[in-house]
Protein backbone atom coordinates (compact mmCIF):
# COMPACT_ATOMS: atom_id res chain seq x y z
CA UNK A 1 0.00 0.00 0.00
CA UNK A 2 1.36 3.37 -0.72
CA UNK A 3 2.19 6.34 1.49
CA UNK A 4 -0.74 8.56 0.78
CA UNK A 5 -3.18 5.13 0.78
CA UNK A 6 -2.22 4.25 4.02
CA UNK A 7 -2.42 8.18 5.17
CA UNK A 8 -5.41 8.01 3.96
CA UNK A 9 -6.91 4.96 5.44
CA UNK A 10 -6.03 6.07 8.92
CA UNK A 11 -7.54 9.16 8.76
CA UNK A 12 -10.65 7.32 7.94
CA UNK A 13 -10.39 5.29 10.62
CA UNK A 14 -9.95 7.99 13.17
CA UNK A 15 -12.51 10.00 11.51
CA UNK A 16 -14.93 7.80 10.64
CA UNK A 17 -18.00 10.39 10.89
CA UNK A 18 -16.19 13.16 9.39
CA UNK A 19 -19.30 15.32 7.79
CA UNK A 20 -19.19 16.00 4.03
CA UNK A 21 -20.16 18.85 2.31
CA UNK A 22 -23.90 18.24 1.37
CA UNK A 23 -24.68 18.56 -2.76
CA UNK A 24 -25.54 22.24 -3.63
CA UNK A 25 -29.10 23.07 -3.17
CA UNK A 26 -31.32 25.93 -4.58
CA UNK A 27 -35.10 26.88 -4.34
CA UNK A 28 -37.34 26.10 -7.77
CA UNK A 29 -37.84 28.29 -10.56
CA UNK A 30 -41.61 29.26 -10.55
CA UNK A 31 -43.75 27.39 -13.25
CA UNK A 32 -45.27 29.66 -15.83
CA UNK A 33 -48.65 28.54 -15.24
CA UNK A 34 -50.93 24.95 -14.62
CA UNK A 35 -49.91 22.11 -15.74
CA UNK A 36 -52.19 19.47 -16.99
CA UNK A 37 -52.28 16.02 -16.69
CA UNK A 38 -51.52 15.63 -20.43
CA UNK A 39 -48.71 17.51 -20.46
CA UNK A 40 -47.06 14.99 -17.28
CA UNK A 41 -48.11 12.31 -19.29
CA UNK A 42 -45.89 13.34 -22.15
CA UNK A 43 -43.08 14.67 -20.19
CA UNK A 44 -43.14 10.98 -18.50
CA UNK A 45 -42.60 9.38 -22.15
CA UNK A 46 -39.65 11.45 -22.49
CA UNK A 47 -37.69 9.98 -19.59
CA UNK A 48 -35.53 7.02 -19.38
CA UNK A 49 -35.95 5.26 -16.26
CA UNK A 50 -32.65 3.83 -14.39
CA UNK A 51 -33.53 0.11 -13.50
CA UNK A 52 -32.86 1.64 -9.65
CA UNK A 53 -35.33 3.58 -9.96
CA UNK A 54 -38.07 1.33 -11.73
CA UNK A 55 -37.42 -0.80 -8.77
CA UNK A 56 -38.51 1.47 -6.15
CA UNK A 57 -41.59 2.36 -8.40
CA UNK A 58 -42.91 -0.73 -8.64
CA UNK A 59 -41.49 -2.37 -5.62
CA UNK A 60 -39.84 -5.18 -7.09
CA UNK A 61 -36.11 -5.32 -6.96
CA UNK A 62 -33.22 -6.97 -5.32
CA UNK A 63 -32.14 -11.19 -5.06
CA UNK A 64 -35.13 -13.29 -3.41
CA UNK A 65 -34.96 -12.76 0.35
CA UNK A 66 -31.97 -10.77 0.35
CA UNK A 67 -32.06 -6.75 2.45
CA UNK A 68 -31.94 -5.06 -0.67
CA UNK A 69 -35.10 -6.50 -1.74
CA UNK A 70 -36.87 -6.18 1.68
CA UNK A 71 -35.95 -1.97 1.43
CA UNK A 72 -37.15 -1.85 -2.10
CA UNK A 73 -40.40 -3.20 -1.40
CA UNK A 74 -40.39 -1.04 2.63
CA UNK A 75 -39.38 2.17 0.31
CA UNK A 76 -42.32 1.54 -1.96
CA UNK A 77 -44.95 1.09 0.10
CA UNK A 78 -44.23 4.01 1.89
CA UNK A 79 -43.66 6.29 -0.76
CA UNK A 80 -46.98 5.81 -2.21
CA UNK A 81 -48.61 5.85 1.17
CA UNK A 82 -47.48 9.38 1.18
CA UNK A 83 -48.33 10.25 -2.29
CA UNK A 84 -51.35 9.27 -1.40
CA UNK A 85 -51.91 11.58 1.60
CA UNK A 86 -50.69 14.47 -0.66
CA UNK A 87 -53.22 13.55 -2.98
CA UNK A 88 -56.04 13.59 -0.84
CA UNK A 89 -54.86 16.50 0.22
CA UNK A 90 -54.34 16.05 3.79
CA UNK A 91 -53.03 18.89 5.65
CA UNK A 92 -52.22 17.17 9.21
CA UNK A 93 -48.42 17.40 9.76
CA UNK A 94 -49.52 13.51 12.06
CA UNK A 95 -50.48 11.98 8.78
CA UNK A 96 -47.26 12.56 6.58
CA UNK A 97 -45.30 11.92 10.16
CA UNK A 98 -45.38 7.83 10.01
CA UNK A 99 -43.93 7.33 6.24
CA UNK A 100 -41.40 9.99 6.63
CA UNK A 101 -40.21 8.59 9.86
CA UNK A 102 -40.05 4.92 8.63
CA UNK A 103 -37.97 6.09 5.35
CA UNK A 104 -35.80 8.62 6.94
CA UNK A 105 -32.12 6.97 7.25
CA UNK A 106 -33.79 3.54 5.30
CA UNK A 107 -30.90 1.75 3.16
CA UNK A 108 -26.64 2.24 2.77
CA UNK A 109 -24.80 5.21 1.75
CA UNK A 110 -23.81 8.64 2.65
CA UNK A 111 -27.70 9.44 1.34
CA UNK A 112 -29.94 5.99 1.99
CA UNK A 113 -32.25 5.70 -0.05
CA UNK A 114 -35.13 6.49 1.99
CA UNK A 115 -34.39 10.18 2.47
CA UNK A 116 -33.74 10.62 -1.31
CA UNK A 117 -37.08 9.17 -2.13
CA UNK A 118 -38.14 12.03 0.62
CA UNK A 119 -36.35 15.05 -0.84
CA UNK A 120 -37.20 14.04 -4.67
CA UNK A 121 -41.08 13.68 -3.10
CA UNK A 122 -41.02 17.13 -1.90
CA UNK A 123 -39.27 18.56 -4.81
CA UNK A 124 -42.22 17.54 -7.16
CA UNK A 125 -44.93 18.15 -4.52
CA UNK A 126 -43.71 21.61 -4.33
CA UNK A 127 -43.46 21.75 -8.78
CA UNK A 128 -47.37 20.22 -8.76
CA UNK A 129 -48.46 22.94 -6.18
CA UNK A 130 -46.83 25.73 -8.45
CA UNK A 131 -49.12 23.87 -11.56
CA UNK A 132 -52.08 23.44 -9.87
CA UNK A 133 -51.80 19.90 -9.04
CA UNK A 134 -51.51 19.60 -5.53
CA UNK A 135 -53.04 21.31 -2.06
CA UNK A 136 -51.18 23.99 -1.23
CA UNK A 137 -51.15 23.26 2.42
CA UNK A 138 -50.88 19.55 1.96
CA UNK A 139 -46.96 20.24 0.31
CA UNK A 140 -46.80 22.55 3.55
CA UNK A 141 -47.80 19.81 6.24
CA UNK A 142 -45.15 16.96 4.26
CA UNK A 143 -42.34 19.67 4.81
CA UNK A 144 -42.96 20.44 8.18
CA UNK A 145 -42.82 16.85 8.59
CA UNK A 146 -39.65 16.24 7.06
CA UNK A 147 -38.25 19.38 9.39
CA UNK A 148 -39.27 17.49 12.85
CA UNK A 149 -37.64 14.10 11.65
CA UNK A 150 -34.65 13.02 14.34
CA UNK A 151 -31.19 14.68 12.83
CA UNK A 152 -30.26 10.44 15.06
CA UNK A 153 -32.03 8.39 12.53
CA UNK A 154 -30.06 8.89 9.27
CA UNK A 155 -26.56 9.89 8.14
CA UNK A 156 -25.77 13.98 8.55
CA UNK A 157 -25.44 14.72 4.98
CA UNK A 158 -28.91 12.89 4.37
CA UNK A 159 -30.27 15.07 7.58
CA UNK A 160 -28.90 18.07 5.99
CA UNK A 161 -30.10 17.40 2.42
CA UNK A 162 -33.94 16.67 4.09
CA UNK A 163 -33.66 19.81 6.58
CA UNK A 164 -33.01 22.07 3.25
CA UNK A 165 -35.86 20.02 1.54
CA UNK A 166 -38.11 21.14 4.06
CA UNK A 167 -37.29 24.90 3.30
CA UNK A 168 -38.04 24.13 -0.06
CA UNK A 169 -34.47 23.89 -0.84
CA UNK A 170 -33.62 20.79 -3.39
CA UNK A 171 -29.91 19.64 -4.71
CA UNK A 172 -29.54 21.49 -7.61
CA UNK A 173 -29.26 18.77 -10.19
CA UNK A 174 -32.80 17.60 -8.81
CA UNK A 175 -33.83 20.90 -9.00
CA UNK A 176 -33.17 21.29 -12.79
CA UNK A 177 -35.09 17.86 -14.19
CA UNK A 178 -37.88 18.63 -11.95
CA UNK A 179 -38.26 21.93 -13.42
CA UNK A 180 -38.54 20.31 -16.83
CA UNK A 181 -41.48 18.11 -16.05
CA UNK A 182 -44.82 20.07 -16.59
CA UNK A 183 -43.23 23.08 -18.24
CA UNK A 184 -44.75 23.96 -21.41
CA UNK A 185 -41.35 26.24 -22.46
CA UNK A 186 -39.14 22.97 -22.20
CA UNK A 187 -38.02 20.19 -25.09
CA UNK A 188 -37.97 16.97 -24.94
CA UNK A 189 -34.05 16.63 -25.56
CA UNK A 190 -33.51 18.95 -22.37
CA UNK A 191 -35.52 16.54 -20.14
CA UNK A 192 -34.07 13.66 -21.18
CA UNK A 193 -30.57 15.31 -20.81
CA UNK A 194 -30.88 16.74 -17.22
CA UNK A 195 -33.06 13.48 -15.42
CA UNK A 196 -30.29 11.44 -17.17
CA UNK A 197 -27.91 13.82 -15.26
CA UNK A 198 -29.89 12.99 -12.31
CA UNK A 199 -29.78 9.24 -12.60
CA UNK A 200 -26.46 8.80 -12.79
CA UNK A 201 -25.71 11.26 -9.59
CA UNK A 202 -23.86 8.91 -7.13
CA UNK A 203 -24.30 5.43 -6.79
CA UNK A 204 -28.08 5.24 -6.49
CA UNK A 205 -28.93 8.37 -4.80
CA UNK A 206 -29.87 10.40 -8.23
CA UNK A 207 -31.62 7.37 -8.95
CA UNK A 208 -33.60 7.48 -5.62
CA UNK A 209 -34.11 11.24 -5.78
CA UNK A 210 -35.99 10.84 -9.57
CA UNK A 211 -37.99 8.23 -8.22
CA UNK A 212 -39.40 9.66 -4.91
CA UNK A 213 -40.27 12.98 -7.64
CA UNK A 214 -41.72 10.82 -10.02
CA UNK A 215 -44.12 8.35 -7.76
CA UNK A 216 -46.02 11.46 -7.58
CA UNK A 217 -46.39 12.33 -11.18
CA UNK A 218 -47.30 8.63 -11.96
CA UNK A 219 -49.81 9.29 -9.07
CA UNK A 220 -51.39 12.60 -10.57
CA UNK A 221 -51.70 11.32 -13.87
CA UNK A 222 -53.00 7.92 -12.69
CA UNK A 223 -55.62 9.79 -10.67
CA UNK A 224 -54.57 8.15 -7.91
CA UNK A 225 -55.50 9.29 -4.36
CA UNK A 226 -56.24 6.80 -1.12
Amino acid sequence: MRSAEITTFLDEAVHPMRVREPLPCRELDPLPGPVSRASLVLDLACISLPARSREILSGQGGAAGSVEEKVVKWAHARVRSLVGTLLAGDVRVAAYRPDATALTGLGPGLTPTGDDLLVGLAAMSQRLVGGGLVEARAAVAFSTALAGLPAGETTPAAHRLVQNASKGRFPSVLASAVEMIGNPNADPESLETLTVRLASTGAHSGADLLAGALALVYAVVDGEAN
